[in-house]
């Protein structure tokens, strides 16, 4: 990883550093089918990753952290 995808100078809530999933807006339906928005937010865990030879703690989701996406820093 070679760090583009990480904001500049900016904190940036709820949002993963590797891919940049954010929430998602939807339906939360009830048994009567009555309908409301609410959010799908990405599960977001603190990982310490080597970034540029570094290590930096970011905002990684679980489906990068899976998947390799990220190397951890020891």
């Amino acid at each position: 990883m070679d760090g583009s995808r990480l904001k500049k100078g900016k904190i940036v809530a709820k949002e993963c550093a590797v891919c940049g999933k954010t929430k998602v807006m939807g339906n939360q339906i009830s048994h009567s089918h009555r309908v409301s928005k609410r959010a799908f937010r990405p599960n977001l865990q603190p990982v310490r990753a080597l970034i540029n030879g570094a290590a930096k703690r970011l905002q990684v989701c679980t489906r990068c952290i899976r998947s390799g996406k990220v190397q951890k820093a020891l």
